[in-house]
Order: C-alpha cells, then structure tokens, then sequence
C-alpha cells in the first residue's frame, strides 16, 4: 500500500516537474534567453559584490547581495544536489543527466524573473522588518488569497525538507563505513535541531552571516574532489558523455537486470529530481534574497542565476563521477549516499568516506537553516511576524524526529504539497510576462518603490 502511494505521489510530482519546466521554457522564450543576455553583465559585476572594499552597508533587517546569493543557494546546493544525480541515473539511467541539464538552463530564466519581482514588490513594516518573497508579488499578481495558500505549503514543506535532509545527514553520520566515527541518529538530529533553532532566532543577519562562509567551503570542497575523480579519468569523458545521451535514446539493461534508460525513463526522473535540487521556479529562492541591500532588480536577478547553474553544474558532476566508477549500478550498495561514499572511497580511500561526511554535514546543514529561514518568512506572513517561536519549535521537532524515524510516506506526501504550492506560483509568473514582459528587461532602470 505504501508502495502504491508512493508511486502515485512520484507520477504527481513528475507531472507538475513538467509543467513547471514548459513554464521555465516559456520564460526563456519571453523574456528572449535573458539567462544568457545578463551572462556578461553577471561577471561584470561579481568582483564589486564579492569584494570586501565595496562602500555598500547592510541595513537593520538587510543583508548585502551576496550573502542573499549565498543563503537561497543554501536550500539549492544541499544533499540533493549530490544524491539526486545518482538515484536518477540509477532508476533512469544515465540519460536522467540531461534532465538536469534541461531544468538548470531554462530554469535560470524563472529564477531571474521570480527575483526581480521578489525586489520590486517586497514591503517594508513600520517596525523595519522587510517582508518578500512569492507571497508579496503573488498577492500583486494574482490574489491574497494565493499568496496565503503559497505561504500556508510552504510553512508545511520547508520544515518537511529539513527532517528528509537530516534523515539523509544521519544515515550517514551513522554508517557502519564510517566505523569509529559513527554517530547515533538521535544525537545527530539533536544537535542540528540546536543550532539551526539558535541561528533562526538571530534573523536574516545571523543565518546570512553563516551561510556566507558555508556555501564557498562546500562548493570547494565537493566540485574539487569530483573534479579530481573525472580529471584521473580523462580518458574515459568522451565515453560518459557518449553513453549519457545514447542512454536518453535507448534503454538497456543494468548489471541487476533492470531495464533503464530511454528517453521517458531519462526525463522522468532527470526532470523529478532536477527541479526538486534547483527549485527554479518554485519561488522558495526570492525569500532571501527579498532581504538583500539593493533597490537594483536587474542585477538582483541576474545574480540569483548563479544559484540554478551551481545546482545544475554539481548535479552533472555528481552524475558523471557515479558514471565513471560505476557505482550507479552496483546491486550491493543501498540506494542513495552509500553509492556517492563508495565512488569516494575508490580514489581517497578511508578519507574519502570521512570527505563525504564533511561534505554532508555542510551540506545538509546550510539546507536546513536555509529551509528553516524561507519557512519562518512564510509563517511571519500568515502571522503579521507573531509567535514565530512556535514555528522554530515545530522545525525542531520536524529535524529531530526526521533523523530517527523512517517517514518515506511523509516525504511523498510533501511531494503533493510542493505541486500544490509551484503550480500556481509558475503560473503567476507566466501571467506577469504575458503582461509585463518590458519591465523585465535590463535596459528598465526601475527602482523597487516598495523600500527604502
């Protein structure tokens, strides 16, 4: 029975994964490619914003630009990033890469779009709290209503997200390939449960401050390792590549026998586990960077598409070093984490597995807290920013029970809420550009008059 539903939550959530990336198609097209006309303007600009003499100050309840980057890049560059890849290839066959490849690209046009209206609709309280995010250009574009039922999924998924990162953070932690080092589920969850609630208290300030040192560590750290396996195997790259769009065309069978590959079987899953890493065009990356110190919604949007083409870039390498050790189809390994381990393994040895640790406690953690944040915005909107304890509370509990308890019926049943929450938020957007499409373009210098 649990099977059954979770298989009709899988064909859901790959139905609504489609209609979202015709949306991000439909995006690119209207607002003519803008995610490769802003390319050149997006390296122009990323010394002054990465540079530590730059004149511009954060405000009481704002964040400099790029600490907004890093914090929305921290609910995109998480586990999922690194597993998703794997499973997909594993069920799809390695054809499931282009799937990445596809919502990664297009997707970057809806994360320009969702960014630039998260800037130029999001308020300003009496109490000089900034309140962005979809909820503030949904009630613009669509209605209250709308924008009450996008905060109401998300108050629901984003602390669901957090228990499945911290499940996936445990059964690692907890491996038996890490032998002595093994750390039980219950103290895991614990202590992550701990210093996320802590973090969350300080506000946009504390979890920005953070984020900012995780996410230049984690990408580092995983991209040079996956760069180091591919490079030893530079041979072999032609092959990968070759197989990987042969398998999109023909399925074949695995060394257990199963059946994969072909093109239904490659974007199904490549598109399912693609949109669920990148998020592009869920709208759950403007939240943060709503808080960002800048009244410029071009250049906020442009560089919010670094986040989408991180996620799809490790996604691909994640992919292609499971492809070249073959870990993928390897009938003893469990599905998942152990298979990223074991690729690891073959060319650090024992430190590869305590490298995937690392790599997944940064991970995961900076996705949690990112997750805890985006979600605390949404229930401040339903309450006017009142007994937000109680969501921190209930983000705790959610961390701490989803690193000890098996809740994959849980998990489909959030896949339902994310399709109840993107598909109205996708269709906004389309709506906006029908109407709008001028006022996306970067030759528009129109301030955000929302906020000082």
């Amino acid at each position: 029975m649990n099977s059954l539903i979770s298989e009709i939550c899988n064909y859901a959530l790959y139905i609504c994964c489609i209609c979202i990336l015709a949306g991000n198609i439909f995006l690119s097209f209207k607002t003519r490619f803008i995610q490769i006309r802003l390319l050149p303007h997006l390296f122009r600009m990323a010394g002054t914003l990465f540079s530590r003499t730059t004149n511009q100050k954060e405000g009481n309840h704002t964040i400099l630009p790029y600490k907004a980057l890093f914090t929305a890049m921290s609910t995109t560059l998480g586990i999922g990033s690194i597993v998703a890849p794997v499973i997909a290839i594993h069920m799809g066959g390695p054809g499931a890469l282009l799937g990445f490849l596809l919502t990664s690209f297009f997707g970057s046009a809806s994360t320009y779009v969702e960014v630039n209206l998260s800037i130029r609709s999001r308020e300003k309280l009496a109490s000089g709290q900034i309140m962005g995010g979809p909820m503030q250009y949904l009630k613009m574009i669509v209605s209250k209503k709308a924008a009450a039922w996008y905060a109401l999924c998300c108050v629901i998924l984003m602390p669901a997200w957090s228990g499945a990162q911290a499940n996936q953070l445990a059964a690692m932690l907890s491996s038996p390939l890490l032998g002595d080092y093994q750390i039980p589920t219950f103290i895991s969850g614990l202590v992550v449960a701990l210093l996320v609630t802590v973090l969350l208290i300080g506000g946009i300030k504390r979890v920005g401050a953070v984020e900012a040192k995780l996410i230049p560590v984690k990408f580092i750290l995983y991209v040079g390792a996956c760069l180091f396996i591919l490079l030893s195997n530079a041979s072999k790259l032609g092959d990968v590549i070759s197989l990987i769009f042969s398998s999109a065309f023909s399925p074949y069978a695995m060394a257990s026998g199963t059946l994969v590959g072909g093109f239904v079987s490659a974007l199904r899953w490549g598109i399912f586990k693609g949109t669920q890493c990148c998020e592009a065009g869920l709208g759950t990356q403007t939240i943060p960077h709503s808080m960002a110190e800048t009244k410029d919604p071009v250049t906020q949007g442009a560089l919010a598409m670094c986040s989408t083409y991180a996620s799809g870039f490790i996604s691909f390498l994640s992919g292609c070093v499971s492809i070249i050790t073959n870990t993928w189809q390897d009938p003893s390994l469990p599905l998942g984490m152990s298979m990223v381990a074991a690729s690891f393994n073959m060319y650090f040895a024992s430190f590869g597995i305590i490298g995937i640790a690392i790599c997944a406690v940064i991970f995961a953690f900076g996705t949690i807290l990112g997750n805890g944040y985006n979600g605390s915005q949404a229930f401040g909107y339903l309450t006017q920013n009142k007994r937000l304890k109680y969501f921190y509370l209930f983000t705790a509990l959610m961390i701490l029970f989803g690193s000890i308890l098996d809740v994959k019926l849980v998990w489909a049943f959030t896949d339902i809420i994310l399709a109840f929450m993107a598909l109205p938020h996708i269709f906004a957007l389309v709506v906006y550009a029908l109407k709008h499409s001028k006022e996306l373009e970067p030759s528009v210098e129109k301030e955000s008059t929302n906020i000082a």
